[in-house]
């Protein structure tokens, strides 16, 4: 089944990936986006090569100049898509899905996803099979080799990264990048930034050593390797480079929870948000300097991340808003209350001063920051009072798929649970002031999620056995 949602395209690479079908999508893009020049990049898998030469084919015949950055992050790929002469951009990745599978990310002139209105347009133009006409004139295609390069220098421009300081540092990190788009990238920018960098798992070829999701469970190798050399920290991307996991100093996958939480912690120290203030400093009647910042203080992530983000931003008194899975839903709310940081449990970490899509450059950095500014270790941090009797980690996390069954009726599960608060818009969420359990169909992938988070494991497994149950 070709998987059509606001992520774009994916399915099984070798069942479903055609010259024909890869041009009736890129036809649609052209003329729904009105492209005029394009930038392309992948992941490592093994369809990648062939299914790129098909996107790049297209784009030819209809007289489009494309720019081709070869095996590049989505991020990467967002950035590049932001210059001025480029109309739009396709990445080919499937994103964490297994190495079989393949896909497209639809990039519009500002380097953010189509919206899910705009893909249902395109996606409309496909079913309706119409295209457009070649001109006479064929395109240009052109390498582009400096994507890389110009993705680093912008994410360490950004005022809450403070390179030098984190050079100072001489950090030892270990990179698994599972041999995709981020295995030459992200062992690039440790190295700008001072790092002793260890690698595994980045040789670009696709060859999945592990899941590719970086989930805790997934990565036990990053975790002996971390011991093994003695590293400050690790980190572990998925294929396409958008996501990040963290491995503490003691060699343990802490979660991507926390990664987000660290980064939104970083943006907000006091010593990141001086920066920031506007030189046109206001007062107030009493003589007191009111803060100025070019953005509304506060963080954007969906209903499915730890409450964990909503406990630290209590503490200054910020803002935390809720928005259903998918980072162009993220996106879009950043944009409306214009919000600076944000992103999803996931992994995924968004700072509008570099651009507005996840990104693990971003993470890296701002993590990397925030070990600078407290002078601590992952392992110090993450058992850290931060107010009264309140440590960081403080809920237990734990995501849970089923096989999707079309026949599951949404609103007969309201009354499985009595809680405080129902959430109906994303699949469901059932809310009380200490847990909470969400269930929706994935848009990647032909299944049901679960996410739940309470304060013991315990309480985890019942909240999400009474689901099962019910749903047998």
């Amino acid at each position: 089944m070709l998987i059509r949602s606001a992520s774009g395209l994916r399915g099984i690479a070798e069942d479903h990936f055609t010259p024909e079908l890869i041009n009736n999508y890129i036809s649609a893009f052209i003329s729904t986006q009105n492209i005029k020049s394009c930038v392309i990049g992948r992941d490592g898998r093994p369809s990648g090569k062939q299914i790129s030469q098909w996107v790049i084919d297209s784009f030819h015949k209809y007289g489009i100049n494309v720019e081709n950055c070869s095996l590049a992050t989505t991020p990467t790929m967002q950035v590049m898509t932001e210059k001025e002469y480029f109309d739009g951009g396709i990445v080919v990745t499937a994103s964490h899905n297994p190495s079989e599978y393949n896909g497209l990310k639809f990039l519009q002139t500002d380097g953010t996803f189509l919206s899910p209105e705009q893909c249902e347009e395109l996606f409309k133009v496909v079913d309706q099979n119409v295209s457009i006409d070649p001109p006479d004139s064929l395109g240009v295609v052109s390498d582009y080799s400096t994507a890389n390069e110009e993705h680093i220098e912008k994410v360490l421009a950004a005022k809450c990264i403070d390179a030098d300081k984190i050079r100072k540092k001489k950090f030892k990190v270990v990179i698994d990048a599972v041999n995709g788009a981020g295995s030459f990238i992200l062992p690039m920018l440790c190295e700008q930034l001072g790092c002793e960098v260890v690698t595994m798992n980045c040789n670009g070829d696709g060859d999945f050593n592990r899941v590719p999701e970086p989930l805790a469970e997934n990565l036990n190798a990053l975790e002996q390797k971390v011991i093994e050399v003695s590293a400050d920290i690790g980190f572990a991307t998925d294929p396409d480079g958008d996501r990040l996991s963290i491995v503490s100093n003691k060699g343990k996958a802490i979660g991507e929870e926390y990664t987000l939480l660290f980064a939104v912690m970083n943006f907000y120290s006091n010593s990141n948000l001086e920066k920031y203030l506007l030189k046109d400093v206001k007062m107030n009647k009493q003589g007191q300097r009111l803060w100025n910042f070019p953005f509304e203080r506060g963080a954007v992530t969906n209903l499915s991340s730890s409450k964990m983000i909503d406990d630290f931003l209590l503490i200054p008194g910020l803002e935390s808003y809720r928005t259903k899975i998918g980072e162009a839903h993220v996106v879009n709310e950043m944009k409306k209350r214009n919000i600076w940081i944000g992103g999803e449990g996931n992994g995924g970490v968004i700072l509008k001063e570099v651009h507005l899509g996840r990104d693990s450059l971003v993470a890296i950095s701002m993590i990397l920051n925030l070990l600078v500014t407290k002078n601590k270790r992952v392992d110090e941090i993450i058992s850290e009072p931060i107010i009264n009797s309140y440590i960081i980690p403080r809920y237990t996390f734990v995501k849970d798929k089923i096989k999707i069954d079309e026949n599951i009726d949404f609103d007969s599960l309201e009354s499985i649970f009595d809680c405080d608060e129902i959430n109906r818009v994303d699949g469901i969420k059932f809310s009380w002031s200490d847990k909470w359990i969400h269930i929706r169909k994935s848009n990647t992938e032909p299944i049901i999620r679960i996410f739940a988070e309470a304060k013991t494991q315990e309480e985890v497994s019942e909240l999400i056995n009474t689901l099962k149950n019910y749903l047998k």
